[in-house]
């Protein structure tokens, strides 16, 4: 896998806040956490693998999919919506504006795709994902546990073989 230094979790919770907000969506944490996976996901998938959209592991958690980092940043707000001024500073709204077109577009598709369903649904899906599965398995269902999602995983479940 190429290594993809232009962007972080935590950019693109920022960027997908800055898009909700100019929407009028809140956004919970629990919701973040899936919009940052199915991005991931969505980015993997575009590039068959050969590039991650960041380097940080997800974890299957319970809840479903888990970027470590981004939770501990994200947990003090509990199941409220984030606080799009303490969590973006209004210096970081044009972020992107250094990154790669090809980037903005797929967490655009990512964001548009996934926006409209609630935090639940969100959890129900990625429950529904292969890597998320492989990961829990032999574990109960609120059974805690810091296994990986593997991108061999999640590419079996998006890209047919030919």
């Amino acid at each position: 896998m190429l290594k993809n230094d232009l962007i972080s979790p935590t950019e693109i919770a920022k960027y997908f806040l800055i898009r909700a907000e100019k929407d009028g969506e809140l956004i919970t944490p629990l919701k973040m956490q899936k919009l940052v996976y199915f991005a991931y996901v969505f980015y993997l998938v575009s590039k068959r693998g050969a590039e991650k959209l960041f380097e940080e592991k997800i974890e299957a958690w319970p809840a479903g999919p888990v970027i470590p980092s981004l939770y501990k940043k994200l947990k003090k707000y509990g199941s409220a919506p984030i606080n799009v001024k303490s969590f973006v500073d209004i210096s970081e709204k044009k972020i992107f504006e250094k990154n790669d077109q090809r980037i903005i577009n797929i967490l655009d598709k990512a964001y548009e795709t996934c926006q409209k369903y609630t935090a639940f649904e969100l959890v129900v899906l990625s429950h529904r994902e292969k890597g998320w599965l492989e990961a829990r398995k032999g574990l109960e269902p609120y059974e805690k546990s810091n296994n990986f999602i593997l991108d061999k995983h999640i590419l079996e479940q998006h890209i047919r073989q030919r």
